[in-house]
């Protein structure tokens, strides 16, 4: 397998043997491209921002940022970078510093072409250990071992929502070990505990979630096949029967567990039962149905099983929109395209046509009201065409009556809040990197003004705004940074007659002759030059 070259930067203020060691090592033979250079620690943090890099080779003392601040700043950027330091300096202090980030060669000058080549290559070496490694079928097998358990977790949350294609659940099941899929019969149970009042639990609440999903295998062992998980805050059942009508006997496990862990566990556990579907496609509906039916535990009291069809007592084609109807339009509208949009829209309009002329009213009054709980849950009401879709249906009760008018208008309101929020998520970006332009705007003059302290202002992570930042401005936030300073600084010059040191501190910059560099690489001319031109000397 092909060994990836490796990106080196070469960080030396003294251009002679920083352009030396550049061009005097044979890079491509090692395994290397041609090295990066970098004038001074400030330069080396810019340019590392817009290349990636595997290795710096760097002086120590240098002006305006020395080796060791520019490596230890590197270091937090970049974990996985490799500092081989360089220095004319045979001190302990530098060396014990040096450990300390980690530096994986300390070389002192002066130093010639064929040390630096043995360096090289020892680094190449380690860099190649470490990509063998990543690349390492052992090694990605027992990773892949250990995220089993957490991507069987997903599956099964992703199958019990509707989200797994049928074609994908049965090699799924073999590929996770679930053997649930050669019986007759499949129903949910969903285990909810909450705290008994005037007494406390027997184990730290840390801890009750694991207890009760052993209890409740231990209870289905050797009379049903079953996979037990928690799923957010609740522990769920996907139990598989031979027997056709196995409800009685899951409801008095159900029951079992509820009374076992309030005697043993002193926890209130309510279980809600879904109904027994045939299919393992069908599991998200029998899903759906178990915590609605946890619902009814203020009704039906809590610390027992809860059958659904106990409680709503009508067939599911009769039933009003609810949880499960909600549930399959806010799916289909956050990550459905539109065919699956229109699917669901037509197969829920549908289920109204041979219902009743009152019954069907009440029902598309019921599809209107999921469809405004879920508007009202991402507060879209004041969208011009969300707006105009939902004046659209008050205006139109002589055609709502219809399930045929019914899916079209569902259709295109769901169509348009997908819409809405595919939009608010883009806009998401926008508006945080104008609030970071406004905190930099604001804050430019301060020396330290790091991408940390934006990135916390923000309460974003580093990674995360420096990707959003770069797509909405094309540019890097120091790089962003940098030219304010300097429009500001220009204008500065033009406008008053401060001394270049104060200049340089009223634009963030405490070192004046680096402000001068800085200045001078950015516009070609140094500061009082540039204010001598504007007067003409």
């Amino acid at each position: 397998m092909e060994i990836p070259r490796y990106k080196v930067m070469v960080v030396d203020d003294e251009a002679d043997a920083r352009e030396g060691i550049a061009r005097r090592i044979d890079w491509a033979s090692l395994g290397f491209d041609a090295a990066i250079e970098a004038e001074n620690g400030q330069d080396a943090l810019e340019k590392a921002e817009s290349c990636s890099i595997d290795v710096v080779l760097t002086d120590i003392k240098m002006p305006f940022m020395d080796g060791l601040e520019m490596s230890r700043r590197l270091i937090q950027l970049y974990p996985g970078l490799k500092i081989i330091m360089l220095s004319g300096f045979d001190e302990f202090e530098y060396a014990k510093e040096a450990i300390k980030l980690n530096v994986v060669e300390y070389v002192l000058k002066p130093v010639n072409v064929a040390e630096l080549t043995e360096v090289f290559a020892r680094v190449k070496k380690l860099l190649d250990d470490a990509t063998a490694q990543q690349r390492n079928i052992d090694y990605l097998r027992q990773n892949y071992k250990n995220s089993l358990p957490l991507m069987r977790t997903r599956f099964l949350t992703e199958l019990l929502w509707g989200a797994v294609k049928e074609k994908d659940i049965e090699p799924q099941l073999q590929e996770y070990g679930i053997s649930v899929g050669e019986e007759q019969r499949i129903a949910v149970a969903a285990f909810s505990a909450e705290k008994m009042p005037k007494t406390n639990p027997v184990v730290s609440w840390d801890l009750i979630s694991v207890s009760i999903q052993k209890m409740i295998e231990e209870q289905m062992e050797g009379r049903c096949k079953s996979v037990v998980f928690t799923s957010s805050s609740d522990i769920i059942a996907i139990t598989a029967w031979a027997s056709s009508n196995p409800i009685s006997e899951l409801l008095s496990i159900a029951d079992e567990i509820c009374a076992r862990c309030a005697r043993v566990l002193n926890v209130s556990v309510t279980a809600g039962v879904g109904r027994c579907y045939s299919l393992m496609r069908e599991v998200h509906e029998s899903f759906v149905e178990a915590r609605a039916a946890l619902e009814y535990k203020i009704i039906a009291g809590a610390g027992r099983a809860i059958y659904i069809r106990d409680m709503e007592r009508m067939r599911q084609e009769k039933a009003a929109p609810g949880a499960q109807e909600e549930e399959q339009l806010l799916f289909a509208v956050k990550f459905g395209n539109s065919q699956e949009i229109t699917e669901c829209a037509e197969i829920l309009a549908e289920k109204a046509r041979d219902m009743g002329e009152w019954r069907r009213q009440a029902y598309m009054l019921s599809l209107f009201s999921v469809i405004y709980r879920i508007i009202d849950r991402y507060e879209l009401y004041e969208e011009p065409g969300i707006k105009g879709l939902m004046e659209k249906f008050m205006s139109s009760q002589d055609k709502w009556r219809s399930w045929e008018w019914m899916g079209g208008w569902m259709e295109e309101i769901c169509l348009q809040v997908r819409e809405s929020l595919n939009a608010e998520r883009e806009s998401v970006p926008k508006n945080l990197v104008e609030k970071a332009k406004l905190f930099i705007g604001e804050h430019y003059s301060e020396h330290e003004l790091s991408v940390d302290r934006l990135c916390e202002h923000l309460h974003l992570s580093q990674s995360y705004f420096s990707t959003i930042f770069r797509q909405e401005t094309g540019a890097s936030y120091v790089q962003y940074l940098t030219e304010l300073r300097m429009n500001k600084a220009q204008e500065l010059l033009r406008q008053t007659n401060g001394k270049t040191y104060e200049i340089a501190r009223l634009v963030g910059y405490e070192e004046p002759n680096y402000f001068s560099y800085v200045f001078k690489k950015w516009f070609g001319i140094s500061p009082t030059r540039y204010r001598s031109s504007l007067q003409g000397g």
